[in-house]
């Protein structure tokens, strides 16, 4: 069954012609053995680029965990998270009603022979990594491929054994594959159908009984078991033939063909085997028919023959010596070998004679489920005993074909805290106690719990199962002082006390804060604590209580510092009712205000208690525009606002400047100018409704009838003897000009004029 490219969805659906059929049937059937491996069986699937996949799970459950005991305090429990609901067993499946019972005569007949054209399998010939697994892979996983044997690439207990995982288990395992599916698709883990009855047949030994709505687990588990093929071997094929296991965009067509069955290298895919069930059961019929007609000849077990390297005949093929039916079936259904540069590139690409169909299916069982060598028993019995309630959780959990899978060691009790008990499995660990009950834990919440001291440290001991289905695809265990998340993402972290509390109350991983991206971190004191999140922090006072930073107001103190910059540690939450929809936030040494015009900014020190007194974003200023700039003259600093400026200095202090006052004073040169920095505030209860601010050099007046003017040195001092704007001159009407030489000044007022000039001092004239 050919292997669809990347981005190749409207594959060409046309059928092989009745007579060619039947003729290429008879030719093939007449040709010797070894020539008919180089003209008949399908060429072997060769996937597009794959790197080094790391997929190191298996697929019961997430990695073990052992405890690890050292005491810790524990800290107080916090109430159940709401934000997603309980993870629940898949509906049990009804059977489709007896109409659509299938007994296979019919479709045995159609089924392809020597007489009617036989579809040997599947050519994965031109995609390397056909589900984007090798993005997903740790560039530290060794290889896989050095076991690899041609001869031998898996054993006859491997491939036809059932039950090696149930449809529970596949179902976790591919929901681990793909946390989140692209929108307007639906991935492997979300498909299902309504199935149809099939009965059984001499390569099927079980009956297939249809159900309206199966999901594709158990879609796999009911072939399974109607056929004794391994489901791990059904996995890995569905994987390498369309990537549907890890795709995260997969297109109707490839669950059509998603076996590549009836897929022949040289014709198009015979609609007739469309469809994901008719894929998944004719793909184990036709790999247990491999082992029981003796049609299939042409790679004979304990003998050597040729098997080809590439579908391009020029390419070659080399002597491989076939120990076993099931690599003999693996041929037969993608009958080339990988060259030595398709083994050289791990999952990547080799060379252009390079075939990566049987390779890819060593890579991801390997890579997923170990070995490809020795048994694979069914059901056995635990060698290891489990019993007590440990056992009764073990058994719910379906035992060793379950998530956990075999005991790796005896229980062991008489744990420091409750005297609990606890033992350890192939994909996890129960722990049990008199007071909290019996609960596993896998993976990489297991992995933290363990990291934090178990059931000794700050969590305490379990108190539920791992819970997954959560938003972006998380996990969340519950225990009796707090909790652990876990996303693809982010990774397991643990919260509690006050940090967890505040992270309810914002919404847990649905509010702003998102999931934790990180462990609580705090000071050597205890004074201070904080925990980071996707999208900020939470903040644990002592003596003030517990904060969180989010959003544009997070990333700026973040900018700043964070907890160790000139703002220090938050002291409030973000608080968004302010005018035209601002935020702000306290720290303890100041504050950050956001608007969507202005962003987020910070005030601090005398610039914010300046602001304060000028009546915050309600007065005159409105909202910082930006942050202190410090380094000017004298060692000033200033702040922008929108209606505005405040300049400090260590001589004057900090004084706002807005409206004409800013432009007068920044036509005079700012504070390098003959004015230099403001000396009080704006004060408008002058004559005729006008204003007035001083400077260290001089001052500005402002009317409605004149607007602002400066005035400063010999020229102010005459107009102040004359009275200022209630004299004879009245307010100033525009700016002083002077000479080049600066020898002779004139500033003109509403009722005169007032000259300087060196040597012979002021003269006013009035008009």
């Amino acid at each position: 069954m050919r292997r669809i490219r990347i981005g190749y969805e409207s594959a060409r659906r046309g059928r092989i012609a009745f007579a060619f059929a039947v003729i290429a049937g008879v030719i093939m059937a007449m040709l010797p053995t070894t020539a008919f491996a180089d003209t008949t069986p399908t060429p072997t699937p060769t996937p597009e680029v794959t790197a080094q996949p790391t997929e190191a799970p298996d697929p019961d459950a997430a990695p073990a965990a052992t405890p690890a005991p050292t005491a810790e305090p524990t800290e107080t429990p916090a109430p159940d998270e709401t934000a997603a609901p309980e993870e629940t067993a898949a509906p049990e499946e009804t059977a489709a009603p007896e109409d659509t019972a299938e007994t296979l005569d019919d479709e045995i007949a159609r089924i392809p022979t020597p007489e009617n054209g036989d579809y040997v399998g599947s050519n994965t010939v031109d995609e390397a990594d056909p589900g984007g697994y090798s993005a997903t892979i740790d560039a530290y996983q060794p290889a896989t491929l050095k076991g690899f044997r041609p001869g031998n690439i898996i054993s006859d207990a491997k491939m036809y054994t059932s039950g090696t995982m149930s449809a529970k288990q596949m179902q976790y395992f591919f929901d681990k594959k793909v946390p989140k599916c692209d929108s307007d698709y639906t991935c492997l883990k979300d498909f299902s159908m309504k199935t149809l009855t099939k009965a059984p047949n001499a390569y099927c030994s079980g009956t297939y009984r249809g159900a309206a709505n199966d999901t594709a687990a158990q879609i796999i588990s009911k072939v399974s078991k109607a056929c004794n093929v391994s489901e791990k071997v059904l996995v890995v094929m569905l994987q390498k033939e369309q990537g549907l296991v890890t795709h995260t965009w997969p297109s109707d067509f490839r669950y059509d063909i998603a076996m590549g069955y009836a897929c022949p290298d040289d014709a198009a895919c015979d609609e007739r085997y469309f469809g994901f069930q008719n894929q998944m059961y004719m793909a184990a019929y036709q790999l247990q028919r491999y082992t029981k007609d003796s049609y299939f000849s042409w790679y004979p077990v304990g003998k050597t023959s040729q098997v080809r390297w590439h579908p391009n005949a020029s390419c070659g093929s080399g002597a491989v010596r076939i120990e076993n039916k099931a690599t003999a079936a693996m041929y037969y259904y993608t009958p080339y070998q990988p060259n030595r540069a398709a083994l050289n590139a791990g999952y990547g690409i080799g060379d252009s004679c390079s075939a990566y169909g049987n390779r890819n299916f060593y890579n991801y069982y390997t890579d997923w489920f170990g070995g490809t060598r020795g048994g694979e028993p069914s059901a056995p019995s635990p060698n290891i005993p489990v019993p007590g309630q440990i056992g009764q959780k073990w058994r719910a959990l379906d035992g060793q074909s379950g998530l956990l899978g075999e005991p790796t060691a005896t229980q062991k009790c008489g744990l420091q805290r409750y005297n609990g008990c606890y033992q350890t499995f192939d994909g996890g660990m129960i722990v049990w106690s008199k007071q909290t009950g019996a609960h596993y834990v896998s993976g990489a919440i297991a992995a933290r719990w363990k990291a934090l001291s178990s059931q000794n440290g700050r969590l305490g001991y379990p108190t539920s199962d791992p819970r997954c289905g959560l938003d972006g695809g998380g996990c969340a265990q519950r225990f009796e002082d707090g909790r652990i998340h876990w996303t693809s993402s982010t990774g397991a972290h643990a919260t509690t006390n006050s940090i967890m509390r505040k992270w309810r109350a914002a919404g847990w991983q649905t509010g702003a804060l998102g999931y934790p991206s990180g462990e609580r971190w705090c000071n050597a004191g205890m004074s201070v604590c904080t925990q980071p999140f996707e999208g900020g922090k939470v903040h644990w006072l002592k003596n003030r209580g517990t904060f969180q930073t989010t959003g544009s107001i997070y990333t700026t103190w973040e900018r700043s510092g964070s907890g160790g910059g000139p703002l220090g540690q938050p002291i409030s939450d973000r608080r968004c009712t302010l005018e035209n929809g601002g935020c702000a936030q306290k720290f303890q040494n100041g504050r950050i205000h956001w608007t969507s015009a202005t962003g987020a900014n910070i005030t601090k020190g005398a610039i914010l208690r300046a602001w304060r007194a000028a009546g915050w974003q309600t007065g005159d200023l409105g909202y910082p525009t930006n942050n202190e700039r410090c380094g000017l003259e004298r060692g000033g600093c200033a702040q922008r606002f929108e209606g505005g400026r405040i300049h400090w200095s260590p001589k004057t202090g900090a004084h706002a400047t807005t409206g004409p006052f800013v432009d007068a004073w920044r036509n005079n040169g700012w504070q390098a100018g003959r004015l230099g920095y403001p000396t009080s505030e704006k004060r408008c209860v002058l004559e005729g409704g006008g204003c007035a601010q001083r400077f260290e050099g001089g001052r500005i007046h402002w009317s409605p009838k004149t607007g602002a003017h400066a005035t400063s040195g010999a020229i102010m001092t005459a107009w102040r003897e004359r009275g200022w704007q209630t004299g004879r001159l009245g307010y100033p009407t525009g700016d002083g000009n002077c000479s080049a030489s600066g020898d002779r000044c004139v500033q003109w007022f509403q009722g005169g004029s007032i000259r300087w000039e060196r040597g012979a001092g002021v003269s006013v004239r009035y008009w």
